[in-house]
């Protein structure tokens, strides 16, 4: 479960960039809050305490953050009181939600190449997990490894992946999965029983090294039931361009976001972001339309993260914080917080 929020201080040390960088697809985030909209909670519920919205979800297209997504998954779980959460949310999710990397793996030959999909093109869709295709010993598995540090929602992480992979393999094949372990890095809940309602068959094993879906050497060489060789060339191509663009100065949102979060107080003008990147004030400005957003968006995104952060798990004073965050005058400051979260910065400190 999500527990109490830990109030350890640090004494003003950094936060992890990575944790503020964008990371995941808002689908995910959507799904978490449709499948409590379908547990009967209302939006206001769901969302309170997350600074998050479901219109913004709904019309947001850059990726979210894994902090942001974070406190979703927290509300989630501590609304629901179930462990096993991510676990539904996974089980529920269509081949769809994971966008041209979902329809190149429902259009693949075999369940091997689906493997090898997510392997190569699954950081078009979320950056806090690496996977791994293995094989030896007459099995093939697919390792999930936590590169970012999920820390106090690990469990619904977890649960998430391989809950949301099992259902597409079983999609793809058209059968249960044979012979399969799932290892999950997370310790063996109380709740146990309601994973074992939800993979029946499966061996369960926990706190292990990674996550893992294990099957036998021969369920790879299974045939797609979904198999469209034209989509399947199709889908791919899409994913290649799609990375081709990230990888390039497509995700300009992206770049912007990277090198504020790498600055502390000292933010650049639109100006000079702009020179930075190698491009024109008027270009910079379209290109940032184009993806939904605007430099004074991104930066007052970056400065919110940061304010929460300092403010709930440092001992800086105010003065420090604000100062860190490119205010030069407290006052404004605390105008600021006011506006964006309805709070005072020492009513948000508690």
């Amino acid at each position: 479960m999500g527990g109490p929020q830990n109030k350890q201080r640090d004494h003003g040390e950094a936060p992890d960039a990575a944790h503020l960088r964008p990371s995941l697809d808002p689908t995910y985030a959507r799904l978490l809050a449709a499948e409590l909209r379908r547990r009967g909670f209302s939006d206001e519920e769901i969302f309170d305490g997350t600074r998050l919205s479901w219109t913004q979800l709904l019309e947001e297209e850059r990726f979210l953050s894994f902090e942001q997504f974070r406190r979703l998954a927290r509300r989630g779980m501590e609304l629901s009181g179930e462990g096993w959460l991510g676990l539904d949310v996974g089980r529920s999710t269509q081949i769809s939600s994971h966008g041209p990397l979902g329809y190149a793996m429902v259009a693949s030959s075999n369940v091997g190449e689906v493997l090898g999909l997510a392997e190569r093109y699954s950081a078009l869709r979320l950056q806090i997990a690496a996977f791994e295709v293995e094989r030896g010993d007459g099995r093939v598995r697919l390792r999930i490894d936590d590169t970012l540090g999920w820390g106090d929602v690990d469990e619904y992480v977890g649960l998430h992946i391989i809950g949301a992979m099992c259902l597409l393999l079983e999609t793809v094949s058209g059968m249960p999965l044979p012979d399969t372990r799932l290892a999950f890095a997370h310790a063996e809940p109380a709740w146990v029983g309601e994973y074992e309602t939800r993979l029946r068959g499966a061996t369960l094993e926990f706190g292990a090294d990674a996550g893992m879906i294990d099957m036998p050497e021969a369920f790879a060489a299974a045939p797609c039931i979904t198999a469209d060789p034209m989509a399947f060339r199709q889908a791919v191509r899409l994913c290649e361009r799609t990375e081709e663009r990230r990888q390039g100065d497509g995700d300009v949102a992206q770049r912007v976001l990277d090198r504020l979060l790498d600055r502390q107080g000292d933010y650049p003008t639109l100006s000079e972001m702009a020179k930075d990147l190698y491009m024109s004030n008027r270009t910079l400005i379209r290109k940032l339309k184009a993806q939904g957003t605007s430099y004074q968006m991104l930066l007052d995104d970056v400065r919110q993260e940061l304010a929460v952060w300092y403010l709930r798990h440092s001992d800086m004073p105010v003065e420090t914080i604000a100062e860190r965050l490119g205010y030069r005058d407290t006052t404004n400051f605390s105008r600021t917080c006011k506006r964006w979260f309805g709070l005072t910065p020492r009513a948000i400190r508690g």
